[in-house]
């Protein structure tokens, strides 16, 4: 349908949860000097700004990073948490130059995951994004040509979910990629679960992240069948609920997986959300567990 920006969603609970996680791998692989070639499937506009209509009609950046930038001091201690901040300063370098943060979050711009890799890439590592909603792609292709700083990588038009499996294997020794879909079309939640399987078929040693919602509806359940029965690889899964399911519709929270994780990721990424988990009252739960044994 193609009918999903998320520029209305940007710095929300579930993109601070999802970048985190892709900023603490990223981190843990970059311990190693071997290159990495990094994929996003679902790259969006790679960049938003929070004071714009979209960000500004429900405002959920409000819920979400705002947040974390109340209690920065406490969980900047924490390495993953140091990164994600100074990729919020980075990203907000020039408006705070100009003096035009906003007001409410304390910060203008919010990086979309292609700008958290631009910012951490290092001269081996390769990037590569894709986006098909066509003013998404607009935007993103815009600004990897117009930046003066690091940009988005390669920008390619098209189907995230096809077009990373036609680019393997990858000419780097690792491969790293973040799938990231709207979920629109229901079957999408299948699609996702064989694209993964290809992958670990034909790159087994790949580090693959996978975001999904949290809905009343529950249809993330048949990912989670589907990609334990077509993985064999390690799965981490991790879900952050920060708000009472109600209703039928709405999100509630969002998962993680990620097939192939760095060692005692799930003790480390738990200690770095519980400062954060404490902003949202008792309702608020993050827990792990192995969708695929190591």
């Amino acid at each position: 349908m193609l009918s999903y920006q998320h520029g209305y969603h940007a710095g929300n609970p579930a993109d601070v949860q999802k970048h985190l996680t892709l900023i603490a791998i990223l981190q843990r692989m970059q311990a190693k000097e071997s290159a990495i070639h990094y994929f996003d499937t679902h790259a969006g506009k790679g960049h938003y700004d929070l004071a714009d209509a979209q960000a500004q009609k429900k405002g959920e950046f409000r819920a979400g990073v705002a947040k974390a930038i109340a209690v920065r001091e406490a969980l900047e201690k924490n390495s993953f948490w140091a990164d994600f901040f100074a990729g919020l300063d980075n990203a907000n370098a020039e408006a705070t130059q100009q003096g035009e943060l906003h007001d409410v979050a304390k910060l203008r711009y919010y990086p979309g995951s292609p700008g958290w890799v631009a910012q951490f890439r290092r001269s081996q590592d390769r990037h590569t994004v894709f986006e098909l909603h066509p003013a998404e792609h607009a935007a993103l292709q815009d600004r990897a040509t117009a930046s003066k700083q690091r940009h988005t990588g390669r920008v390619v038009y098209g189907d995230g979910l096809a077009g990373v499996i036609q680019q393997l294997p990858p000419k780097t020794p690792r491969l790293l990629v973040l799938i990231d879909p709207a979920y629109e079309n229901k079957t999408e939640y299948l699609d996702v679960a064989a694209t993964a399987a290809t992958i670990m078929q034909r790159c087994r040693h790949a580090v693959v992240l996978i975001w999904y919602p949290l809905l009343p509806a529950g249809r993330h359940a048949l990912l989670l069948e589907q990609i334990q029965q077509q993985v064999q690889q390690p799965i981490l899964q991790s879900e952050f609920c920060y708000q009472e399911s109600a209703g039928e519709r709405g999100m509630y929270g969002a998962g993680m997986l990620v097939v192939n994780p760095p060692w005692q990721l799930e003790q480390q990424l738990t200690e770095a959300m519980q400062p954060f988990l404490a902003q949202y009252g008792e309702v608020a739960t993050y827990q792990h567990t192995w969708l695929v044994a190591e």
